[in-house]
């Protein structure tokens, strides 16, 4: 780094941290002299309210960044323009870009720490202050009272699951009444097998017979249940049509009276049925296999009493699981589980808060004036929901990019700062400050003008994110071009 730039750091740096120290302290006292009941009559102690005003932080720092910038770059380079200093650098042979490239540059480290902090720190601060709030409020007994968030409704598209919540708790992640509801993936088949099975009465009969469903093909444990009854369509009919079956026949007297090893495959629904004998004169048959790919529509439902997230993974508890084979299963395969470990769910708690905080935004989205969700939440509501409707589309997609957005304006605060305060000239220090931050105001209505465009539709929320910094940039360029 030369020396020039070191110099025009060094004497930015020093306003710029009076300025944040300043505008840091105001807000605090102002703040704390109106919050002082609250604090006493809760009991609050120093360190509470340190913890409280250090969550604040993030979310002050967004305000306050961009216009301490300003007024440390407005009082900087009216110094030294009041000095002379930035003709010399001119006259040296240095253009105005050149000389401000350590404004642009700490621009976009501002840029930078901002996104940082909207992402990161800013993400979680909320559900921390509630957490304080609620600590301080705890009844006499130690019990910290906990969040439940009733009525929790969401869907993974991308894996086919459907998951309804009676109620979720958004601190210690537990469920009550989960309902899961999915689709059986590709590969799932269902399978009956029987030791023997005696035709009676149209159906055949089975001993210690089991259906089982394979939810993939390399499921090593499926669910299972003992069956007794089944119709002859499962079964590939009766006797005499299983006689007809690829087989080896037994014959006595030139009579047929049974077959062994008996097989038939359908090539139209890939059904197959094997067994391995078949005794005609009293309808019994030995080591029956049937195997039936699950239809289109076939699912599989699971309701609990209760489930926690536990080692990666959700555990329910008191659970019941239905397996309907076909769409129009009246009769599902119904399993009972004291405690069901379901690892192939990854919905996540994590993903669970995301829903329900995108869901209480959208709840009131009219009545929104800010970017208020991080950008993973808005990404990932919109990869679990991939039919949105437009009007909450065009909200999320506002947020997303006013999110994108909003660290810029540091870098927008210096195209407008420099113009401001550059010019040669010993002006009052004052103008240059009225003026900034009349443009200042002036960005300020642009952008919550351009937010409430982009939320309603009336321009794509792309540009209405965007208008406040492509408008002030543009405006910037042009003045920054202007300065003799």
């Amino acid at each position: 780094m030369r020396l020039l730039d070191r110099y025009l750091f060094r004497e930015l740096l020093v306003p710029l941290g009076f300025c944040l120290a300043a505008f840091l302290i105001f807000w605090i006292t102002f703040d704390v002299f109106g919050q002082l009941d609250h604090f006493q009559d809760h009991q609050w102690t120093l360190g509470d309210i340190g913890e409280y005003y250090l969550l604040k932080l993030p979310e002050l720092l967004n305000i306050v960044l961009p216009v301490s910038l300003l007024l440390a770059l407005l009082y900087a380079l009216t110094q030294h323009s009041r000095h002379n200093e930035l003709i010399a650098m001119r006259a040296a042979g240095l253009s105005l870009w050149r000389i401000c490239a350590p404004y642009f540059l700490l621009g976009l480290l501002f840029c930078g720490a901002l996104s940082l902090i909207n992402e990161q720190m800013l993400t979680d601060a909320p559900e921390r202050l509630e957490q304080l709030e609620r600590r301080r409020l705890q009844p006499a007994t130690g019990v910290q009272p906990t969040r439940w968030r009733e009525r929790v409704d969401f869907r993974n598209a991308a894996a086919g699951r459907q998951w309804s919540l009676g109620a979720f708790n958004l601190d210690t992640t537990e469920l009550r009444q989960p309902r899961v509801a999915m689709y059986l993936p590709a590969g799932a088949h269902r399978e009956i097998v029987a030791e023997t099975a005696v035709w009676t009465n149209g159906y055949w009969l089975m001993a210690t017979g089991r259906e089982r469903i394979f939810r993939r093909e390399e499921d090593s444990s499926p669910a299972e249940a003992a069956v007794q009854f089944f119709r002859p369509a499962d079964m590939g009919g009766g006797p005499t049509n299983l006689a007809q079956w690829t087989g080896t026949p037994v014959v006595v007297s030139n009579v047929l009276v049974g077959m062994t090893n008996l097989s038939r495959i359908d090539e139209a629904t890939k059904r197959t049925w094997t067994a391995q004998a078949l005794t005609l004169s009293n309808g019994v048959m030995n080591g029956f296999r049937f195997t039936q790919p699950l239809e289109l529509g076939s699912n599989r439902r699971i309701l609990a009493k209760g489930g926690y997230w536990t080692n990666g993974h959700w555990r329910f508890l008191d659970a019941h699981e239905w397996i309907y084979r076909f769409k129009t299963d009246g009769d599902p395969m119904l399993l009972r589980h004291s405690v069901l470990d379901a690892p192939e769910f990854d919905e996540s708690p994590s993903m669970i808060r995301s829903e329900v905080r995108v869901g209480e935004v959208l709840s009131r989205a009219r009545s929104m004036r800010s970017a208020e969700l991080p950008i993973r939440d808005i990404l990932g509501y919109v990869r679990l929901h991939p039919q949105i409707p437009r009007d909450q589309m065009n909200h999320l997609q506002t947020q997303l990019y006013a999110r994108i957005a909003a660290p810029w304006t540091c870098l927008v605060v210096v195209l407008i700062a420099v113009p401001f305060g550059a010019p040669s000239g010993r002006r009052n220090i004052f103008y240059g400050v009225a003026g900034s931050l009349a443009w200042g105001f002036l960005y300020f209505i642009v952008q919550r003008l351009g937010f409430a465009l982009g939320q309603n539709g009336s321009v794509p929320p792309w540009l209405g994110a965007w208008l406040p910094n492509a408008t002030f940039g543009t405006l910037g360029l042009w003045l920054m071009s202007r300065v003799r």
